[in-house]
């Protein structure tokens, strides 16, 4: 089958999810082409500081230079194609390959080798470049296509999430602390991506937390982390219509944005708690009474920016989506700190993705099988098409391109795969 005939009218074709033809397809068209994810500049803040990451199909290096400019190597010697980094993160002069010592400077340069005399003419080989590297305040990018649309150009309307991650710094500035979470998962890369803005499947596949919350009324008055998770997991409990006041916001380039559901305590976009209130006070410094309050009016949940990255502005959690097979998926999340808070709202972001993204989640646990009881349904030949209709009707375009629907419609789907089609045909 043609590539683009595994598309049409409100309706994709399994083999999009399962054919490893198509998912090869997917690393050469969109991971070689699409911006992607690479890490936080405060990862790397001094000269020679590394971080060890995967863009697309490929192992690369973010590395700090002398001059404190910002290098996307390759992590593949160039004289036998050995990986010359094996540690995920650390400080270095140079790198030297451990097979036969090449050695390179931070920017990739060669610098050195032994028995150079053994060559004809002197050797100009050095590390491998990533075509283009960029960063939007502070969130660095890569993208391995040497022409394109500029970083900022690709953000478009999802460079809001990062903005609004900042703007909510009393100090202006975030973050990356603590390790990673990581989950792994037997299913497609987009599973994740779509599920991330799925309204309509949280009150059937998270029953079982939602009605332990609701059995133990008493969680609500106990310590701040269980009622932070009760809250969280009644969230989830709510009816079809209160879902579909969620609205989803469509951008051009597969971005999606998703308004925020939880309505109270902890986890309420505005609350009246002592540390809140000298959080609140902090913004208003910083910006002023008027700005402050728009700052935190941004009620949103998942920001998607296509192909593999959500963003929590409000939590300040980013979960990364690396694609390693047809079949097989990683997810990392990461937290950030937002400098010149006080340290009880890093906790809450730490509980908020202990709770909601980390292995031993409920939720995440939920979705995970969801993914892989997916993944083997679409292997079967029952039926060739998967409907994602719902709500299309109700799919209001705007002027500038984007598109508003409601929470309980597949209008994400739909629009991702517009975008996944645009890139696997060109």
């Amino acid at each position: 089958m043609n590539v683009a005939d595994l598309w049409r009218a409100n309706s994709v074709h399994r083999a999009a999810y399962v054919d490893p033809a198509v998912f090869a397809l997917e690393q050469e068209r969109i991971f070689r082409r699409a911006w992607l994810y690479v890490a936080h500049e405060s990862e790397v803040p001094q000269p020679g500081d590394y971080v060890l990451r995967r863009l697309g199909p490929d192992e690369v290096l973010l590395v700090r230079g002398e001059d404190r400019s910002l290098a996307l190597l390759h992590n593949r010697c160039a004289h036998r194609g050995a990986r010359i980094v094996a540690q995920p993160a650390g400080n270095a002069r140079q790198f030297r390959c451990p097979y036969h010592s090449w050695t390179y400077a931070l920017d990739g340069r060669l610098i050195g080798m032994p028995l150079p005399e053994g060559y004809a003419a002197k050797v100009e080989l050095g590390l491998a470049r990533v075509a283009r590297v960029d960063s939007y305040r502070g969130f660095v990018f890569g993208s391995h296509a040497a022409e394109g649309p500029g970083l900022a150009e690709f953000l478009g309307g999802l460079a809001s999430a990062f903005d609004n991650m900042l703007d909510r710094a009393p100090a202006g500035t975030v973050s990356r602390f603590g390790g990673e979470l990581r989950l792994e998962y037997r299913g497609n890369w987009k599973m994740f991506m779509e599920n991330a803005v799925d309204l309509v499947h949280p009150n059937f596949v998270h029953r079982s937390s939602v009605e332990a919350a609701r059995e133990q009324p008493q969680a609500l008055a106990a310590d701040g982390l269980t009622q932070q998770g009760a809250q969280m997991f009644l969230a989830n409990g709510m009816r079809a219509p209160e879902w579909d006041k969620v609205p989803l916001h469509a951008f051009p380039g597969g971005h999606v944005t998703m308004g925020g559901f939880y309505r109270s305590g902890v986890i309420a976009p505005e609350r009246a708690d002592p540390v809140y209130e000298r959080y609140r006070a902090q913004l208003v410094e910083r910006h002023g009474a008027e700005k402050a309050a728009a700052v935190l009016a941004v009620d949103r949940f998942n920001n998607l920016v296509w192909p593999t990255v959500s963003v929590n502005s409000r939590f300040a959690a980013l979960r990364v989506v690396q694609p390693l097979a047809a079949d097989r998926t990683v997810v990392e999340v990461q937290c950030f700190r937002l400098e010149g808070a006080d340290a009880a709202m890093h906790d809450l972001t730490l509980q908020f993705v202990n709770l909601a993204a980390s292995p031993a989640s409920l939720v995440a646990s939920d979705d995970l099988e969801l993914f892989e009881r997916c993944q083997r349904g679409l292997q079967g030949a029952a039926s060739d098409w998967i409907d994602v209709r719902r709500g299309a009707l109700a799919d209001r375009p705007q002027p500038d391109g984007s598109t508003l629907g409601s929470g309980t419609s597949e209008l994400a789907i739909r629009h991702q795969f517009a975008t996944w089609l645009q890139y696997v045909t060109r």
